[in-house]
Parts: structure tokens; C-alpha cells; sequence
């Protein structure tokens, strides 16, 4: 792209790479965006193709398709757009003129171009997820403690219930890994025993195997009268087993562990780190407010700079640039503002990158 005289030369070669790609990232953004137009325009030609042929029962997946890979594009086309704009907008001028009394090399350019472009994001999906962890934390909490309530209740029934119902160890004994298509199924089988301190398969009766039960058998004990000095040897194997099996006999209920969970989904509230926790760390929807506190989160605890009067006059002429809505403007003092409320963030000092 063509950039103005006045754009610094560390900004052009950055914005370029960004954009066009280099040899250490051949796909630039402009190649994406095109990959993406380019997979909307065959979706849009398979939907004319079905309706056409009036095969209908392929539309509405092919409508959610295009529905998504249009998402994706304007996407790409506003993150595209924005990159232009740092490089070309006739805003950026007073930006440059103010940085270049701040700036002492390429990197502390390059670093808050992208910190610039990076902090523009859709902030809503973000806030709509961390409110939606906070509704399931205080379901799951309360189903946890229903469970070990009902729990507790049948076992107060005097009725002698499954094993799984209190006994961990158990629990473990008759689940399967069936996460990732089985990827550690087998490994998970093969494991098992040593970790719950099982006997070998070849130590099990016969009769416990032919029924696929999962208890361990039971296991005769003999008393064995030894000399005063006499000293008893046990198979270390044999030791490490009877360690294991008599640890997870003092291991406390299944319905002592919903407990715990319960306590654990009350106390966790839920946030999202970095830039995105920046953002939304305030109850307020402002695309303004959100985009002042990702950016300064950036250039602060990742670019390590530190935000002086003329960074921060700079970051208000940037917002409105990268917002570019006629509704927005961002003044010096919104950046003061928006940042104050930001922990740890250091202002008024020079010297950082």
C-alpha cells in the first residue's frame, strides 16, 4: 500500500508485513482476507446450484455455513481495514508528531502499531461467555450439593447401594476414558490397577474374571509368628500395592468430594485474562472504554511501556482511528480515565518500550 511521507519508516515496513506477509510469515492478512471471499463465493455458488436443482434439504446447513464463513470475513476485511488506516489516515499524522519526541527505536514503533490493531476486538462474545460461566459455576454448585445430599440420604436408608455411589476408588475401577475417540482408553486400562493398587490379572480368581467384576477379590489373611530378630521381606511391588490400596481405603466419600466441589464452584469467579480481562473488567458496554483498556493493557504489561502524557494524547487520536464509528470520540481524558482503572498500569513515567 502507499503510505504518506509523514508515516515512520519502522510503521510502513510493519504494517507492509502485516498485510502483505514476508518470508517469515507468507500469509498475510489481504491473502486470508481473499482465502475467506474466496469461500464465501463457493458457498454462495452451491446454495444457487441446490436452488436451482429445488433440492432443498442441503440449504439450511449451506445457510449456516455461509452465515459463519461471512462472520469470518468481515472479520478479516475489518482487521484488514484498520491496518490501512494506521498506515494512511490523515489522523495518524498528529499521532506520529507525537510520538516521535517518545520513541528512540523501531521496535517501541512496531510495538504499539500492533498493540494499536491487536486491542480491536469484538469485546461482546467475550462478556456474554464470562456471564454465562457465572450462571452454569452456581449450577453446578447447586447440583453438586443435591447429589451429596441424596447421597447421604440413601445411605441413611440402611439399603446397601452400588460401590459407585461412595467409593472413589470404585468409581475409578468402572469408568472408562472415552475422551479424544479413546485416544487413552487402553493407557487408562492398563494404568488403572497400578494406581488404585489392584491385583495383578494373573493374582485375580478365575471366577472374577469369568463375571467381569471390577472388585477387588478378597484377600485371606494368614498371621505369620516371627523370631524376636527375625526380620519379614516383602516383595517391594507387593509393598507399593498394599501402600496404595490401604491409602485409598482412608480416601474420603464421593459425596465428601461433591462437597468440595460445590465450595470450589461457589468461591471461583470467572474472568478472562490479559487484554480481553482489561476490557470487560468493567460492567460498562462501551466500545470506547473497552478498546482503551486492551490497548493500554498491551502496551503496558506486554510492551512494557510506560504512559506519558503524549502516549496517552497519541492513544485517544489512535482509538478514533481504529473505532472510525461518527458516534465515537475519544478525548485525552476518556484515555485517562479508562486507564485509571486499570491495576498496575504505570502513567506519567517515560523511558519505556
Amino acid at each position: 500500500m502507499d503510505f504518506p511521507a509523514y508515516v515512520p519508516a519502522a510503521v510502513r515496513a510493519h504494517i507492509t508485513t502485516l498485510i502483505e506477509g514476508d518470508s517469515s510469515e507468507p500469509q498475510g492478512w489481504a491473502a486470508s482476507l481473499a482465502n475467506a471471499e474466496e469461500t464465501l463465493s463457493r458457498i454462495d455458488r452451491t446454495i444457487e446450484t441446490y436452488v436451482r436443482r429445488g433440492e432443498d434439504d442441503y440449504l439450511p446447513s449451506l445457510r449456516k455455513q455461509k452465515a459463519e464463513a461471512q462472520s469470518h470475513r468481515d472479520r478479516l476485511a475489518g482487521d484488514v481495514g484498520c491496518l490501512r488506516r494506521l498506515g494512511s489516515d490523515a489522523r495518524m499524522r498528529d499521532v506520529f508528531a507525537l510520538l516521535t519526541r517518545e520513541f528512540i527505536d523501531d521496535q517501541q514503533w512496531r510495538s504499539f502499531t500492533y498493540a494499536a490493531w491487536a486491542a480491536r476486538v469484538d469485546f461482546a462474545k467475550y462478556r456474554d461467555r464470562l456471564k454465562r460461566a457465572t450462571e452454569l459455576k452456581s449450577e453446578i454448585a447447586d447440583a453438586a450439593e443435591t447429589l451429596a445430599k441424596l447421597i447421604r440420604q440413601f445411605a441413611d436408608t440402611g439399603i446397601s447401594g452400588p460401590s459407585e455411589l461412595y467409593s472413589i476408588p470404585e468409581l475409578l475401577r468402572q469408568t472408562d476414558n472415552h475422551e479424544m475417540q479413546d485416544h487413552n482408553l487402553f493407557m487408562w486400562q492398563s494404568m488403572r490397577r497400578h494406581v488404585l493398587g489392584d491385583l495383578p490379572r494373573e493374582d485375580v480368581p478365575e471366577a472374577k474374571l469369568a463375571d467381569g467384576g471390577g472388585e477387588p477379590p478378597t484377600v485371606e489373611i494368614v498371621r505369620v509368628f516371627l523370631a524376636p530378630e527375625e526380620k519379614v521381606e516383602i516383595d517391594p511391588v507387593q509393598e507399593a500395592r498394599n501402600m496404595l490400596r490401604y491409602a485409598w481405603g482412608t480416601a474420603p466419600d464421593f459425596s465428601a468430594l461433591l462437597g468440595t466441589m460445590a465450595k470450589a464452584a461457589r468461591a471461583f469467579t470467572p474472568s478472562e485474562p490479559g487484554m480481553i480481562g482489561a476490557a470487560i473488567g468493567s460492567r460498562q458496554r462501551s466500545p470506547k472504554t473497552e478498546y482503551l483498556r486492551a490497548f493500554g493493557n498491551l502496551l503496558t504489561d506486554v510492551h512494557k511501556f510506560a504512559l506519558t502524557t503524549p502516549i496517552m494524547q497519541a492513544m485517544a487520536i489512535v482509538a478514533n482511528v481504529v473505532i472510525n464509528l461518527p458516534d465515537v470520540d475519544v478525548t485525552y481524558d476518556d484515555v485517562r480515565k479508562a486507564l485509571a482503572k486499570l491495576g498496575g498500569v504505570r502513567l506519567e513515567n517515560s523511558g519505556g518500550k
